[in-house]
């Protein structure tokens, strides 16, 4: 075989061993992973009446100062949902003092996989701001 093979051979095993390389180093983050989700969900989701179960502590070190994880519960097709979401993970402002458990939310989920559901996303948010002003559930209103 002439040489010019080789060097095509040999050219191209480079080539592949550089895009696996850049694709490896350049694999998407959790994170990134999330928000397509999210997003994605934004963009085909429909949307349910949910309810929200409960609230608990952002689960990251030093959290405190975080939106919770907050669990919820929606029906679709006859069927309940819970589910939950890591509001720390989504990049817009939150009030967590308006996400009062036993309020109704709503639920962006995909149609086709009913389970994957979200709450809130960097456009859209299922949860109105200002509950935390008004009565609370137990409460009569006047």
């Amino acid at each position: 075989m002439p040489r010019e093979v080789y060097y095509a051979a040999a050219g191209l095993m480079a080539a592949g061993g550089a895009f696996w390389l850049w694709r490896y180093w350049h694999r998407p983050t959790p994170e990134q992973i999330e928000c397509a989700r999210r997003l994605r969900l934004h963009a085909i989701g429909r949307i349910a009446g949910g309810e929200i179960l409960e609230m608990l502590p952002a689960p990251v070190p030093g959290g405190e100062n975080l939106p919770p994880l907050l669990v919820y519960q929606y029906e679709f097709a006859g069927v309940t949902y819970q589910a939950s979401q890591a509001l720390h993970m989504v990049p817009v402002a939150l009030d967590p003092a308006a996400w009062i458990p036993g309020w109704p939310a709503q639920v962006k989920f995909d149609p086709a996989n009913p389970g994957n559901s979200i709450i809130a996303c960097e456009h859209w948010v299922g949860i109105r701001n200002d509950r935390a002003r008004s009565a609370s559930p137990g409460e009569a209103r006047r």
